[in-house]
Order: structure tokens, then C-alpha cells, then sequence
């Protein structure tokens, strides 16, 4: 059911027993940049510092695109703490920003990447989505002044969802400050179908397509058949996962499939994976298929779980822009799919196809190299010369033009930053580390350059200093 609390738009099933209740706001690490990478997370800190829940169950997360308080107990519980949620998001306690900075980096210390990171990061470069590979704080990420713009942005009213499971708590007050979520933008990557190396474990990939029932089921399907070629006929992985990933306010999603891969197999898992989502793209699903997925939903459909799993969902859909879908109407939805609708689906989305292997894996059959960062044709910018005793790999050369820095890898691939680009400078001692909002990241050293010194230089005059960070 679909109403409204303290103006917040509101989706509540009715159940016996204890109540879920979550307070979504759509505002996640996805909406930092480079530099101001962690604010979210210091958010959620301060407003969950100011929450007493007692004896519940309730936490707090933050996602790409979604900051979330949820709690789980006896409805009045429940409605004070999201009450006292509501009251810090409504004055948020940035005197206790000094304070949480040692909780926060003992949380995030140590935290690493996994394959979903990297193949967004491929995908949308060194930022917004592709930020996940990147935990941590950035050096503004704990600034009062900046937390404080980022709250006023994106912690209102008509940016909030709340999903109730269970009895309505009495006398909510969740007012949150007025105001509309900013509008997004995503840059595309369709260079595909391609492969690159990356630093994973295991063959990944990842599409972008429309957001429909043709394409979750697509990707679900497309799992299925892999985990039982690969693991069950072969036995040359541990299981295949698929994810959706909603872009808000496009009508987009990115699909993306990872692999636990027996060591060695990896040049056939990610020929597997890349023929797999070529061969939906001319057959679709099958009606065995379908019916599985149609099936296993119906199975769970009075499930309390799965009941609360689809109102999160839901919410998710509102905060994207969408409408929310009743659970039989979502399933009427996918059973409305046809074979034709996934193949054109998938058909559409191949070119923006990305296979990620690891750096030592041979080449997979029948694809192209494309590196995913924003390497350029041709090296265009003068030479720099390397220092006789420079430890850099042979090849490796450093370019310097004006607003352009250039640098050849040993592969021969050319990455560049443009001054105009770059989303953050890694400072230590005499050497600058450029990254760019494409994915390239550059480093000048004048220890293995002569001349290096002036790139420097240019980088701490035109980059602004903003941007600069100390490197660990």
C-alpha cells in the first residue's frame, strides 16, 4: 500500500508480529567525488551516533546510490528510533565530526575491492559509480562545510522512501528538510564487446541496458546456464553471481556476472561468459526457463522475507525515478516476457559489453583488447627524457603539453589526464599522481624523468589544490 508519512512517500504491507521499517534516502558513495570520498558514510555515522534504539535490531548502510536506517522490533520501538533518525537528519550533530573520524578509518581500515568495484570502476571511470574502488577517506571528506553542503543536497524529503513491513507505528514524526534530489548524469561505455585485463581474481562481466523485466531476467538466466555448463558440467568454478545495478533517473541498469574460477581455468571461464550473453543475444530464454523463474518467485511470494525484499525493492524504483509495482504485478510482468524481448534486450546492450580477466590470464578467444581507462590512439604530447637508472619497465615513457599529461605502459597502451579532468592529485614528496575522471591515472616522477620538475610544477599551479591529498 502507497501513501505518505511526514511528507515522506511511503510503502506499507500490514503483517502481524514485529515491524521492519527502513528510511531510504537516494543519496550514496556514488554522489562523492574523488576527493570528498567517505562524507556519506560520515553522515550516516553522526545521525546513528544521535539514535538510541535500545533493544532492536537496526543499523545503517551506505550503497552506490542509497543511504539507509532501518530497524527491526516492536512497533513503537521501531517508530522512536526512526524518530530520533529523523530529528539528527533534521539538525545534523556535525560537532561530533572530529570524533568519528578514528571510528571511521578503523571501520574502513583494510577494506579492499572485489570485482563488482572494479568492473564499475572500468565502466564509469574515477567517479560516481566507479568511486567503490576507492574506500576510504578522500581529504575533504570530513570537512564540516562539505559534509554540510552534501546533507542539505541530498538528505530531503522528496529524496526519502520509507518501506514499512508489519504494524504502523502511532504519532511518526519523520519530517525531513524540503527539498528534490539533484539530477545525476552517467558518462557510456560502449567500445565492446572487449576484454581488458584488471586486477581481479576471477573473469567478470558487465553490460548496460534498459531497465526492464527482459533484462533482470536476462541476467538471471544467463547465470543459470553458465553455473551449470561451468561448475556442475565442467567443474571449473565455484559459482557464478549475477547483480543489477539501477542508474537513477536514466532507465538504465548495469548487469554484471562474477565467477569463482578453479585456478587455470580463467581463459575459459571468460570465453564462457562472453559466448553466453553473444548466444542470449540471438535465442533469449527458454520457456523451461521462464518457468523456473516464474515459479521460484511464486514459491516465495508469501514469504515474510521475500514480502520485505520486494518493498526495498520497490523503494529502490521510486527513488530512481520509477513507479512501484505490486509483488503479483511484478511477477505478471516477468511472466509477460518474451523469448524475442530478451534478445532484443540483450542484442541492444552488446555492444557495451566489458570482460575483465586477471592480469596473468591469456587472451580470451574472439574479442578485441580495449582498455577500459580512457587510453588515446597515439602519443602526441613531447617526450620527456628517461634518467639513466630510472626502475620504470621498458617502454614506459612520459609525456607533457601544456594542459595534457601523457604516459605509454609497457603494454604500449597511451593513458592521459587533462588538467581539466583530473578528480585528484596523490602528493609524495617530489612526484604527483594524476587521476582523471576517464580511469586513467598518471604518476610523474622526477626521479625517473628529467624535466619532470616542471610537470610538476604546471600540475600545483592548474590543478586546484583542493584536489591534492597526501599518498600513504
Amino acid at each position: 500500500m502507497e501513501t505518505e508519512v511526514s511528507g515522506i512517500r511511503t510503502l506499507h504491507v500490514p503483517a502481524p508480529g514485529c515491524t521492519r521499517m527502513t528510511l531510504h534516502i537516494g543519496a550514496g558513495w556514488a554522489d562523492e567525488s574523488f576527493v570528498t570520498r567517505g562524507m556519506t558514510h560520515a553522515i550516516e555515522h553522526l545521525v546513528m551516533g544521535a539514535a538510541e534504539p535500545g533493544r532492536l535490531e537496526s543499523n545503517a548502510c551506505v550503497t552506490p546510490f542509497q543511504t539507509a536506517f532501518w530497524a527491526n522490533g516492536p512497533a513503537d520501538r521501531v517508530g522512536r528510533f526512526l524518530g530520533q533518525v529523523a530529528a539528527a537528519l533534521r539538525d545534523l550533530p556535525l560537532d561530533r565530526l572530529a570524533r568519528e573520524r578514528n571510528v571511521l578509518e578503523a571501520e574502513t581500515h583494510g577494506h579492499t575491492y572485489g570485482a563488482h568495484e572494479v568492473l564499475l570502476k572500468s565502466r564509469f571511470g574515477n567517479a560516481g559509480p566507479g568511486l567503490g574502488m576507492f574506500p576510504g577517506l578522500g581529504s575533504l571528506g570530513l570537512e564540516p562545510e562539505v559534509v554540510a553542503r552534501h546533507h542539505a543536497q541530498w538528505f530531503v524529503a522528496g529524496n526519502a522512501v520509507l518501506t514499512v513491513v508489519g504494524p504502523m507505528p502511532e504519532d511518526l514524526d519523520l519530517r525531513l528538510p524540503p527539498g528534490q534530489a539533484p539530477a545525476r548524469s552517467f558518462g557510456s561505455w560502449s567500445a565492446g564487446p572487449a576484454w581488458d585485463r584488471a586486477d581481479v581474481s576471477d573473469p567478470c562481466a558487465s553490460i548496460e541496458g534498459r531497465d526492464a523485466p527482459a533484462a533482470s531476467l536476462a541476467i538471471r538466466a544467463t547465470a543459470g546456464a553458465l553455473e551449470r555448463r561451468l561448475r556442475h558440467e565442467l567443474g571449473i568454478v565455484y559459482g557464478v553471481v549475477p547483480d543489477l545495478i539501477r542508474l537513477p533517473g536514466t532507465g538504465r541498469v548495469v548487469l554484471q556476472l562474477t565467477t569463482r574460477s578453479a585456478p587455470g581455468a580463467e581463459a575459459e571461464v571468460a570465453t564462457a561468459l562472453i559466448e553466453e550473453l553473444e548466444h542470449r543475444g540471438q535465442v533469449g530464454v527458454t520457456a523451461d526457463e521462464l518457468a523456473e523463474d516464474l515459479e521460484w518467485s511464486a514459491a516465495l511470494a508469501d514469504d515474510l522475507d521475500t514480502v520485505a525484499s520486494h518493498v526495498q525493492l520497490q523503494a529502490e524504483r521510486l527513488l530512481a525515478g520509477q513507479p512501484a509495482v505490486q509483488q503479483a504485478d511484478a511477477r505478471a510482468r516477468v511472466a509477460a516476457v518474451t523469448a524475442e524481448e530478451v534478445t532484443s534486450a540483450l542484442r541492444e546492450s552488446l555492444p557495451t559489453a566489458m570482460l575483465l580477466v586477471p592480469r596473468d590470464c591469456t587472451a580470451p578467444a574472439g574479442l578485441p583488447l580495449v582498455p577500459t581507462c580512457a587510453a588515446v590512439p597515439a602519443f602526441t604530447t613531447p617526450r620527456l627524457r628517461r634518467r639513466l637508472r630510472s626502475g620504470l619497465p621498458a617502454g614506459a615513457e612520459l609525456g607533457f603539453a601544456d594542459d595534457v599529461v601523457q604516459y605509454r605502459d609497457e603494454d604500449g597502451d597511451v593513458h592521459e589526464v587533462r588538467f581539466d579532468e583530473c578528480v585528484g592529485v596523490g602528493v609524495a614528496r617530489d612526484g604527483r599522481l594524476l587521476f582523471g575522471r576517464r580511469g586513467c591515472f598518471v604518476w610523474v616522477d622526477p626521479r625517473e624523468f628529467r624535466g619532470a620538475e616542471a610537470v610538476v610544477q604546471a600540475i600545483d599551479e592548474r590543478v586546484p589544490a583542493e584536489l591534492r591529498f597526501a599518498l600513504s
